[in-house]
């Protein structure tokens, strides 16, 4: 059921991703301080996103890269006290009388 919804999602996606192409057909130049090119405009904003979001994922490394250490240092910490209470556990219990 979850394959059938995931192909049905993809299916969407790749025809609202076709009629957008079709509605924006046309042409655009962009200037490359170098150059000029032309590119249909469907391409240039599909270009613009894949840029933005390749950007934003080397811009997020840091901080997962330091949750990422946060989680383990913190798993340390857990595995380390449970040790300690097993040890405390282990310890008979002395009467005051």
């Amino acid at each position: 059921m979850r394959k059938l919804i995931l192909l049905l999602a993809l299916a969407l996606a790749v025809l609202i991703g076709a009629t957008f192409s079709l509605l924006n057909a046309g042409s655009v130049a962009v200037n490359l301080y170098v150059g000029e090119v032309q590119l249909p405009l469907s391409i240039l904003i599909f270009l613009s996103i894949l840029i933005g979001s390749v950007l934003g994922a080397f811009a997020c490394t840091g901080f997962i890269l330091r949750h990422l250490n946060d989680n383990r240092k913190l798993r340390k910490r857990i595995r380390l006290a449970e040790e300690e209470l097993n040890q405390l556990r282990k310890i008979p219990i002395k009467d005051a009388y």
